[in-house]
């Protein structure tokens, strides 16, 4: 008998939020992602991808919590990170030991759908089709003129369902203009467009289709707004744990009975992973 949908979707909610992306530590540094990876995770397990790219990996914090998710939820997803892997101003120069690491850990567990491509974003573009692309994940170098760039000229490679997804965009420091994009990507298409504001902020766009972008909020039903707060508060948790602070202040907007409210539903019908939230309640 097939699962209820309800039930499978809560299921992989809850898998997702008890998801601490635990291959991020001095080999394979990404701290700044962390706060996101249970939200990278759930959001595999939900879009289901038929091709994911990432621009801009360093030690794969984000892209193997992406592939992480691809293994346990026995999907067909093909999986490539591009970058140079020498790094740049923003992120610094990168040792040679940084692809070393990156490659091994990716050989070992991922490599029957996961391609490492070692060269410029532009170089890359060639070896996808357009309309070919599900998810996009842009990291690269943070200028306006950088991310700009690679979001105009990976547009047509993008699926007519492509999610799109920008780190950055709550980074304020400067030279860092991901912010500025992000607003400017929110004016242009305010339906299809959510943001997280912790951990440097990632901002999720659905550039070419609004059904696409309802679907994925019906994917939450209606606590959508809660369950979006409810990544926040384990991410900046997780966040926490590696940086030793929070990347945001904590607020309280969120009526917390609404939110332990929508935390017990879900964990009672999950009971074999409600123990992994005790924590949160």
């Amino acid at each position: 008998m097939d699962m209820n949908p309800l039930l499978s979707s809560e299921h992989a909610l809850l898998k997702a939020l008890t998801y601490v992306g635990a291959h991020i530590d001095e080999d394979l540094p990404g701290k700044a992602w962390v706060g996101h990876t249970p939200f990278a995770y759930w959001l595999i397990s939900t879009l289901k991808p038929g091709l994911l790219v990432e621009l801009g990996t360093h030690g794969g914090g984000s892209y193997f919590s992406f592939c992480q998710s691809v293994i346990d939820n026995e999907l067909d997803t093909k999986t490539y990170a591009v970058d140079t892997w020498e790094g740049e101003d923003h992120a610094g120069s990168y040792t040679q030991s940084i692809f070393e690491n990156v490659s091994r850990f990716n050989q070992k567990h991922f490599a029957t759908f996961s391609t490492l491509i070692k060269m410029k974003f532009s170089e890359a573009l060639r070896k996808f089709d357009e309309n070919s692309i599900d998810l996009l994940h842009i990291d690269g170098f943070h200028s306006y003129e950088a991310v700009s760039g690679d979001f105009n000229t990976w547009y047509p490679k993008l699926s007519t369902k492509a999610v799109v997804l920008f780190h950055d965009t709550h980074e304020f420091q400067p030279k860092f203009g991901v912010h500025r994009f992000w607003a400017e990507i929110k004016n242009k298409y305010p339906e299809q467009c959510f943001e997280f504001e912790h951990s440097h902020g990632l901002g999720v766009c659905f550039p070419k289709s609004l059904n696409a972008a309802i679907n994925f909020q019906n994917k939450l039903g209606a606590n959508f707004k809660n369950i979006f707060y409810l990544f926040s508060v384990v991410g900046d948790d997780l966040y926490y744990k590696l940086h030793g602070k929070y990347s945001l202040q904590k607020n309280y907007e969120l009526d917390m009975k609404d939110l332990i409210d929508c935390l017990k539903h879900i964990k009672n019908n999950n009971p074999d992973l409600a123990k992994d939230l005790k924590q949160f309640l």
